[in-house]
């Protein structure tokens, strides 16, 4: 019973550790991309599903707003690309 004791807490600190690593290439593949789109002239962070897998503009429709809006990199200010339908998001204004 002592050695069990002792065991199974470092059996949980191990498999922690190992699975903090299992899913180190979620991030790299990008599929929930942070960028911003611009409304009336001001910049909105927005949560998108840009692929970068295309040469086409990620595109959102925002609700209660008409047309559709390009998804910019928060980081290079590029337009993000996406070959996934246009979606539609909640309006990111405050």
């Amino acid at each position: 019973m002592k050695k069990l004791k002792l065991i199974l807490p470092m059996l949980a600190f191990i498999f922690a550790i190992a699975l903090s690593f299992a899913f180190t290439n979620a991030t790299a593949d990008d599929f929930y991309a942070t960028g911003y789109v611009i409304i009336e002239g001001q910049p909105y962070d927005v949560d998108a599903n840009c692929n970068s897998q295309s040469t086409a503009d990620c595109k959102v429709r925002i609700e209660n707003l008409s047309g559709t809006f390009i998804v910019y990199d928060s980081e290079t200010d590029e337009p993000l690309k996406s070959n996934a339908p246009i979606q539609t998001i909640d309006d990111p204004r405050p």
